[in-house]
């Protein structure tokens, strides 16, 4: 049984392996761009006996504007054959004999078909190395918090195999496993509650383990789930009083039997003095929330794009907790170090890969991170040593500063998701931040948003909002938000406001679905796409018309 390491010890381990790692990584980021250059010609070097650097001339490449000239952008349609080859047994198609393929992680998009990324053992050095410095910072900024439990919650292990017998899962899974042994013992939930695939019961779990206990740490990347996390709890917290009480698990949720009987002992036990505590905050304040039965516990979860929306309500239920972004990570890398609480950017992880910006209004022009300006936004590419170069990702980030010569980025959005029914080009960043600017003006709660552009007759072009009636249930304060989300979207978007000056663009109707539909897409696209609900990107903006056939509106609000 693995034994918790007293804070009294912990706190200077810390302490001084982030001095040594970081103040290593800092003095990096100020000559950024020569060790950007360095790490791109030793991979290009380590990959020209792939099939891939032979197919792209690899042996006779010497500087980086010859790697330009030869390998062009690319969208994963380049690599896939090889990514194929490698998921067949072929691994020379793209990963050198230095190194070594380990297994195959999936993407976790809401939209599209997943896609494999191998995993090799220098990608996922590299890979473990930024989270640690992504970590060691935290922990030494919030010195308070260590040794307490950490909640965290990752995504599903098995996923399958590829034809070659690789193991396939999602990349949060291959991390947890991979947890220091030093802080394992600190995680307040096991790794099989990760497959409890119904996430009301695998929430409702989480806090019967752990609402008890000291936690001051929460680590779930997607802040829409810890508010549903919280909610769940507040709904069922007689239940959860009870069980803590009894020293059981309800039966109400589906929990399978397995799982039930792996989960530790010592989580279970009856604990009637906390019972009796929790059972006076709910007496005390109606209800129960985290910032009355946890004590300020330092939350990691995406503050940026627009998946980052709802952690502007966290503090209505967790208190003043201190947020740090989890910055900008996807299934082929963690791409960005967020260094500060509550600010949406970090610096790019410039010992996991090399990085290249295309400017969005100059798609023709490719810079390096020390040639950006500060709030221009640019589509991100990537070369790692998972077998990508020069990778045209999908995302669209801002820089936002600068730390030495590594800019600061903040992600903002998937470049397919801009609406441009009459020239007005809005982004799905703009139309969730007038979403939310509106809802805020009107004192409004507002969850899930999804627009989609609609083409209809001449100058009957329009956007169409779908919320949940629960959101806005009073029809006249759904047109007061329709009207104010109208009014921000053209602060926001001079295109926007000049084409419903011109009248080409038509005033957006309101669709309210009922209580409870989006979970119920949610749940269906998970089970579609296999991947768990905890990276759940939900659109903003999906141009696709008919996606609306997904739902059966209650009723259509317009403002005219």
């Amino acid at each position: 049984m693995s034994l918790l390491i007293p804070a009294s010890f912990l706190r200077p381990a810390i302490r001084g392996m982030h001095w040594l790692k970081h103040r290593t990584f800092e003095c990096r980021l100020v000559e950024a761009t020569r060790h950007q250059r360095d790490w791109l010609l030793r991979r290009v070097v380590l990959c020209r006996d792939t099939q891939f650097g032979k197919d792209h001339g690899f042996a006779d490449l010497r500087t980086i504007g010859q790697i330009r000239q030869r390998l062009p952008v690319a969208g994963y349609a380049a690599f896939a054959p090889y990514i194929n080859a490698v998921a067949a047994g072929d691994t020379a198609a793209l990963i050198p004999p230095s190194d070594e393929l380990l297994q195959f992680t999936i993407t976790t998009g809401s939209t599209g078909t997943p896609k494999l990324n191998p995993v090799t053992a220098q990608w996922l050095k590299e890979y473990q190395a930024s989270w640690d410095l992504w970590g060691l910072k935290l922990f030494s900024d919030h010195p308070r918090q260590i040794g307490r439990r950490v909640l965290q919650m990752a995504g599903t292990w098995d996923m399958g195999r590829t034809p070659g017998g690789h193991q396939i899962s999602m990349v949060s899974a291959l991390l947890a496993r991979r947890q220091s042994p030093f802080l394992r013992p600190y995680y307040a939930l096991p790794e099989i509650l990760n497959t409890v695939a119904d996430p009301v019961a695998r929430h409702y779990t989480a806090l019967r383990l752990c609402m008890a206990e000291s936690i001051g740490w929460i680590i779930l990347m997607n802040p829409g789930s810890l508010l549903k996390l919280a909610e769940i709890g507040d709904q069922n917290r007689e239940l959860l009083i009870q069980d803590i009480a009894d020293g059981t698990l309800s039966t109400k949720f589906d929990i399978p039997d397995h799982v039930r009987t792996a989960l530790p002992r010592r989580s279970i036990r009856a604990d009637l003095p906390s019972a009796r505590r929790l059972a006076a905050i709910v007496e005390r304040t109606g209800h129960l929330l985290p910032r009355d039965y946890w004590d300020l516990p330092v939350i990691g979860c995406w503050l940026g794009g627009t998946a980052g929306f709802p952690s502007r309500y966290l503090s209505e239920v967790f208190g003043a907790s201190p947020l740090r972004d989890m910055g900008l990570v996807s299934s082929e890398g963690r791409h960005t170090i967020p260094l500060e609480d509550h600010v949406p950017q970090g610096v790019p992880a410039i010992d996991a890969g090399f990085y290249e910006f295309v400017p969005v209004n100059e798609p023709g022009t490719v810079l390096e991170g020390h040639e950006l300006t500060v709030d221009t936004e640019y589509r991100l590419l990537i070369t790692n040593s998972a077998g990508y170069f020069r990778f045209d990702v999908g995302d669209i980030v801002c820089c936002r500063g600068f730390v030495g010569q590594a800019p600061l980025l903040e992600f903002l959005q998937k470049q397919e998701r801009i609406g441009d029914l009459e020239g007005e080009k809005v982004t799905e960043h703009q139309i969730i931040e007038a979403a939310h600017q509106a809802a805020g003006s009107l004192g409004i709660t507002l969850g899930l948003i999804t627009a989609i552009p609609r083409r209809g007759a001449a100058h009957q072009q329009r956007y169409d909002i779908l919320v949940e009636r629960g959101d806005i249930p009073d029809i006249a304060r759904a047109r007061d938000f329709l009207a104010e989300f109208d009014r921000q979207l053209a602060e926001l978007n001079f295109l926007w406001r000049a084409r419903r000056r011109e009248g080409v663009l038509g005033p957006p109707r309101l669709h309210r679905l009922p209580e409870g539909a989006w979970d119920q897409y949610i749940q269906g696209e998970v089970r579609r796409r296999g991947t768990g609900d905890f990276q759940y990107k939900h659109p903003g903006l999906v141009r696709n018309e008919d996606w609306v056939a997904h739902f059966r509106p209650l009723d259509t609000i317009s403002l005219a």
